[in-house]
């Protein structure tokens, strides 16, 4: 796989381990709206990521690029 294919996957298992992560510590921060909103931004930030990546990916695949 070319490096710029397995940054592309890499980043995105990150990201979605983060997005796993994120209702844990939203869950965590109860008592402390500004920490609540934080994570909450954070986890929106990161599902904008998500989709970015697997757009990214997509069109490497669907363009025949993806090797």
């Amino acid at each position: 796989m070319k490096n710029h294919n397995h940054d592309l996957v890499h980043h995105l298992s990150e990201t979605i381990d983060s997005l796993w992560r994120y209702d844990e510590y939203i869950k965590n921060s109860q008592g402390c709206d500004s920490c609540t909103a934080m994570w909450n931004k954070l986890k929106q930030t990161d599902m904008e990521v998500e989709n970015m990546l697997k757009s990214e990916i997509q069109k490497h695949i669907d363009e025949k690029r993806f090797d």
